[in-house]
C-alpha cells in the first residue's frame, strides 16, 4: 500500500499509531490531517523539505518521530501539540530549534541529533517534565542558563560539540545520573559537576583537560565513572589509590558502546 492507502486504513480503523517511514515522501499526504484519534506518528527517513503543518491537527499526538528528513524548520505553531511526550528531529539540517518547542510541556523525551544546531532555545527551561535531551553531534558553542530549570532531567547528552564550559546554574539539574561531554572543547573540569548529588557517569573523553585537582574529587565521591581518557591528563598521581572510577590514557581496545 502506498501512503494515501495506510492513512486510508488507519482512519477507517483508527488505529492509533501510523508509520509511513522509508517511503521517499518529499510531503505529507493532505488526509493525515484527518487522523484526530492519533497518538503515535512515525515520519522518520523520507525527504520532507517543507515544515510538516499537517501534524497541527493531531490534537492528542503524543509520540512523533521526524528523524533522517531534509527539514530546515518545524511547524510555527508546534506548540499546539499540548500532549506532544516524544519528540525525535534528529538527522535533519534544522540548525536552529524554534523558541516555541518551550510550549510542549508535556514532553519527557527530545533528541535532536546531528542537526548542525549552534545553540539552544532559552524556551527549553520551560521543558519541567523532560528526563532525557539528546543533542549530541552539533556544533553547540554555549549552554543557555535556562538549562538548569529542567529539575527532572536524568540523562543528558552533549557529546561532540563545541562546549568549553557550563552556565553556573548547571547545578540545578539535580535529578542528572549521566552526562557525555565527550569531543567537546573543554581545558577543564566544571565545579558545577561536583554538585549534582545524583549524577553516576560523567563522560569527558577527547577534551583538552590538563588536570584534576584534589579538591573536585570529593565532589566525585558519588560517581561510578568517570572517563576523562583521551585528554592531555593522562598520569594517575600515587595519591590517586583506589579511586579506579576514574579513567585516564587511551581508549584502544574499548568496546564500541563505551563511546557514547
Amino acid at each position: 500500500m502506498n501512503a494515501d492507502e495506510i492513512i486510508g486504513e488507519c482512519l477507517i480503523q483508527q488505529h492509533e499509531a501510523l508509520n509511513i517511514s522509508h517511503r521517499g515522501l518529499v510531503v505529507l499526504p493532505p488526509r493525515l490531517s484527518e487522523l484526530k484519534h492519533l497518538k503515535r506518528l512515525f515520519v522518520n527517513d523520507n525527504r520532507l523539505i517543507l515544515p510538516p503543518d499537517e501534524i497541527l491537527q493531531l490534537e492528542r499526538l503524543q509520540e512523533l518521530v521526524l528523524d533522517g528528513n531534509q527539514l530546515t524548520m518545524l511547524p510555527s505553531a508546534m506548540g499546539s501539540l499540548k500532549h506532544l511526550i516524544y519528540l525525535g528531529v534528529s538527522r535533519n539540517p534544522l540548525s536552529v530549534l524554534p523558541e516555541v518547542l518551550g510550549e510542549l510541556r508535556e514532553l519527557r523525551e527530545l533528541w535532536a541529533i546531528d542537526c548542525g544546531l549552534v545553540s539552544i532555545p532559552p524556551s527549553i527551561g520551560k521543558l519541567a517534565k523532560l528526563q532525557k535531551l539528546g543533542l549530541n553531534n552539533n556544533a553547540i558553542t554555549n549552554l543557555p542558563p535556562q538549562l538548569g530549570n529542567l529539575r527532572g532531567l536524568q540523562w543528558l547528552n552533549l557529546a561532540d560539540n563545541k562546549l568549553q564550559d557550563v552556565p553556573e546554574d548547571f547545578n540545578n539539574l539535580q535529578s542528572l545520573v549521566f552526562i557525555s561531554f565527550n569531543k567537546n572543547g573543554f581545558q577543564h573540569i566544571p565545579k558545577a559537576l561536583t554538585e549534582m548529588e545524583n549524577l553516576r557517569v560523567l563522560l569527558m573523553k577527547f577534551n583538552s583537560i590538563t588536570s584534576l585537582e584534589d579538591e573536585l574529587i570529593l565532589g566525585f565521591s558519588r560517581l561510578i565513572k568517570l572517563d576523562l581518557r583521551q585528554n592531555p591528563l593522562k598520569d594517575r598521581p600515587h595519591h590517586w589509590k583506589g579511586l579506579d572510577f576514574i579513567l585516564l590514557g587511551n581508549t584502544e581496545g574499548t568496546a564500541a558502546t563505551d563511546g557514547l
